[in-house]
């Protein structure tokens, strides 16, 4: 795996862990991962719902992912859009493949 690739997937497992942690305080499920993961899809707009704090979480959310994208890779524009898309669709796949590790992890 390359640097990049490295870099990108450390980003995504940490946004993740973020939401994660404040689904834990906010949600008051027990499966908090299924219940992110339920919110997240089809778009992160079910996790206004979810979280019912106005779009807190899920705009802090696209904030780190376009943050990261700014810092590491210089992009702006449709470049950046695109590609804090593709590392916010790979953060929601990794808690899809994973969501009992996440679950374990809040526990």
């Amino acid at each position: 795996m390359n640097a990049d690739k490295k870099a990108d997937h450390a980003a995504e497992v940490d946004m993740v862990d973020g939401l994660i942690d404040y689904a834990n305080q906010h949600a008051h499920t027990k499966d908090v991962a299924q219940a992110v993961l339920a919110a997240a899809t089809p778009d992160l707009t079910g996790l206004d719902t979810l979280f019912k704090d106005g779009g807190i979480e899920r705009k802090d959310f696209l904030a780190i992912a376009t943050g990261y994208i700014t810092d590491r890779y210089h992009l702006t524009g449709d470049e950046l859009a695109t590609k804090r898309n593709e590392l916010i669709a790979a953060a929601i796949h990794i808690l899809k493949d994973n969501p009992k590790a996440f679950d374990a992890w809040v526990r």
